[in-house]
C-alpha cells in the first residue's frame, strides 16, 4: 500500500464536499458542506491566500481522504488558544479526515497520519514539534495520534471561534525525532 499526497485543488472541491457531508466526518470536522460553502473556506488554502497547505491523501493513487498542516507562527489564533495550553509555539498543526467509513478501522489513519508527519518534517525543518487537538470522544483518532507516536499533552475545551473545537478536547504533540 502506498500513502501520498497532492495539493488540493479546484477540481477537488465536489469531492471534499461530499466527505465532508459524510456522518462518520461531520460528527467531527462541523463546518458547512455545501460546494459554495467548501469553495469559500478552501479556496483561499488553493489559490494560496491562506497560509494553510491542503492536500488530498491517497492510496494506491485513489483519493481516501483530506489532510493539511500550518505553522503555528502564521496562525496567532492557534498562538494563543490550544497551544499555549503545552507551551510550544515553534510547531506545525495538522488536521485529517478519512472520506470513506468503509476505510476506518483498518490502520489507515495511522498510516496516513505517520507519512504526512514524515513529509512535514522535511517541509520545516525548523519546527520543533507537530500539535494535533482533537475532540476526547473521537476514540479512532486519537488512538491513531498515539500509535504514530503522538502523546497527549493536554486536556480541556479550547478556546476558538471552530465549530469542530467545540466540546472537550485533547493536544497531542509529536517532538521531531533526533538526528
Amino acid at each position: 500500500m502506498s500513502i501520498s499526497f497532492r495539493p488540493l485543488g479546484k477540481g477537488d472541491l465536489p469531492l471534499l464536499a461530499s466527505w465532508l457531508a459524510r456522518p462518520h466526518v461531520l460528527r467531527w470536522w462541523r463546518e458547512e458542506f455545501d460546494i459554495a460553502a467548501v469553495e469559500a473556506a478552501y479556496g483561499p488554502l488553493i489559490d494560496g491566500t491562506d497560509a494553510t497547505e491542503a492536500f488530498v491523501a491517497l492510496r494506491d493513487g485513489q483519493p481516501i481522504g483530506y489532510v493539511q498542516r500550518y505553522r503555528l507562527d502564521d496562525n496567532p489564533e492557534w498562538q494563543q488558544s490550544i497551544f499555549s495550553a503545552v507551551g510550544e509555539t515553534n510547531a506545525a498543526g495538522i488536521d485529517y479526515l478519512i472520506g470513506d467509513e468503509s476505510l476506518t478501522g483498518q490502520g489507515l489513519g495511522r498510516r496516513l497520519i505517520s507519512d504526512f508527519i514524515d513529509d512535514s518534517w522535511r517541509r520545516y525543518p525548523d519546527i520543533a514539534a507537530i500539535a494535533v487537538a482533537v475532540q476526547q470522544d473521537n476514540l479512532a483518532s486519537w488512538r491513531a495520534l498515539e500509535r504514530a507516536g503522538f502523546v497527549r499533552h493536554w486536556a480541556g475545551a479550547l478556546t476558538s471561534d471552530d465549530p469542530s473545537d467545540q466540546g472537550p478536547s485533547y493536544v497531542y504533540l509529536k517532538a521531531r525525532p533526533l538526528e
